[in-house]
């Protein structure tokens, strides 16, 4: 029996967590203990938690320099708190996010066998989640003169090389077994800075006794949903709204299939707000992000085609639903996705941002009844067998045995200190790095004192000068406020 530690932004909602859920959901019927902790309470529990929820001028100085997540102290105590003392294994999710001081990773993977599952490309990078064309992310440029400081996270000065760098000192300096959920972004972690690392790809999975082929019929009408319409959805975080999804080609493409298919009723899944266009359209139905998987399923079960044109995605599991729910995809060859939509056979593929190409292979799927059944018939069979949790369960059982024989060691964990900018040098982490000298000498106790001094004095200036920036913050946050009401 093991006792796992999970660690991800949040505790529900987004793909990161539903994958979280599920793998903690299997290890618990296997026997396993575990404890999931995130960037806020769950339970009302602040031990459950590792954002600090206020810290006012140093907070706003870090945003401000482009220091991302140098303020967050709670990560470098992190050692000290029950549920990871008690920890076998440390399981890692989304890092970024506001929560977690990546200078925290050598001393706890040191402690701790770690598995670490990269959901996006934000640890391989100066700060992005995505670089879409940008190759500078590779180890021979290291980032630096960033053409996307706005993508999320976003900067405010491109300190990007730096942050790049940093992350190449930490990782060094870290024992990790990686997981990947797609091949695709497999191959660019063996190209990054994170290459020297186990590594292996893990597909995502779906709990096929929720998602799985229902009568559409029935489904419509529990829905409420028109039963002679032909029924399109688009399924996002954010609905049309999220730029990462390809809300807007899907907007296009479904005002040019309304053209052609009069009876088209489309479903905006994940909405938060309704574009302009579709506003007052009878035809057109804003759905909630919706946290019940069987309503979801019930969703996926009542189209006739799910449109998917994502810019930036690594194993999206949306498309793993849907495809188990036995509904068609038409969609963009973008990221993982066509490791899990097979072209033609589990639905149509274009390249990434060819909208025109999106409505020919939707026009193509919606034209022909005989041709999307068999399509949904051959795809709920496939998925289900590929993507079902007790595979998933079966090859994370393997990587934690595995990651319990990745040697581990205090002496490695130890950071060049004259490498570490001074903000991160707060009194937390001081004594997280004199954990890692149990015997320290005179010339290393000397050097420790020095850089604790030199960070105290830092930070301090840091918090001073940011006070002003956190009022400028608060005012810009009123304002929006106000012009929201």
């Amino acid at each position: 029996m093991k006792n796992i530690l999970y660690i991800n932004t949040i505790p529900s909602g987004g793909g990161a967590a539903a994958v979280m859920q599920r793998l903690d959901h299997m290890m618990r019927l296997r026997g396993a203990l575990t404890h999931t902790l995130t960037r806020l309470p769950t339970s009302g529990n602040l031990d459950d938690a590792l954002k600090i929820t206020s810290c006012g001028g140093l907070l706003s100085w870090c945003h401000w320099r482009g220091q991302l997540d140098y303020h967050i102290q709670k990560s470098h105590d992190l050692r000290n708190y029950a549920f990871f003392q008690q920890a076998d294994i440390l399981h890692l999710h989304n890092l970024h996010g506001d929560y977690f001081n990546l200078w925290s990773l050598p001393l706890l993977s040191a402690l701790k066998p770690t598995v670490w599952t990269l959901h996006d490309m934000q640890a391989l990078t100066g700060h992005c989640a995505y670089s879409l064309d940008c190759k500078r992310w590779l180890p021979e440029t290291g980032c630096g003169e960033c053409p996307t400081l706005s993508a999320y996270p976003r900067l405010w000065h491109d300190t990007t090389r730096q942050l790049w760098q940093d992350k190449h000192t930490i990782y060094a300096h870290s024992s990790l077994y990686l997981v990947t959920p797609s091949v695709w972004l497999q191959r660019l972690t063996e190209k990054s800075l994170l290459r020297e690392h186990p590594l292996i790809c893990i597909p995502n999975g779906a709990d096929t006794s929720i998602y799985r082929p229902q009568d559409q019929q029935e489904a419509r009408r529990l829905l409420g949903l028109p039963q002679g319409a032909l029924l399109v959805g688009g399924c996002a975080d954010g609905g049309l709204a999220n730029p990462w999804k390809g809300g807007q080609y899907i907007l296009e493409t479904v005002l040019e299939l309304k053209k052609t298919f009069p009876n088209l009723y489309f479903l905006n899944i994940g909405v938060k707000s309704t574009p302009t266009e579709l506003q007052g359209a009878h035809w057109v139905q804003h759905i909630r992000y919706v946290h019940e998987p069987a309503q979801l399923a019930r969703l996926y079960a009542a189209l006739d085609l799910l449109l998917y044109p994502t810019v930036a995605d690594n194993h999206p599991l949306v498309c793993i639903e849907s495809l188990c729910c036995g509904t068609p995809i038409a969609g963009f060859a973008t990221g993982g996705v066509p490791e899990i939509v097979r072209d033609g056979l589990d639905g149509l593929l274009v390249p990434t941002h060819d909208g025109t190409a999106l409505t020919k292979a939707a026009t193509t799927l919606l034209q022909d009844a005989g041709l999307r059944k068999k399509i949904g018939k051959e795809a709920a069979a496939s998925a289900a067998q590929r993507f079902n949790l007790e595979l998933f369960a079966q090859r994370y059982e393997k990587v934690y045995e595995e990651a319990l024989h990745i040697p581990r060691s205090l002496e490695k964990s130890r950071l060049p200190l004259d490498k570490i900018p001074a903000i991160v040098k707060s009194p937390a982490f001081m004594r997280q790095e004199w954990t890692k000298y149990p015997s320290a000498s005179r010339q290393e106790a000397k050097i420790l004192r020095r850089c604790a001094l030199q960070g105290r004095l830092y930070i301090v200036l840091a918090t001073i000068a940011g006070w002003p920036l956190q009022g400028v913050r608060s005012l810009r946050s009123l304002y929006r406020r106000i012009r929201i009401r």
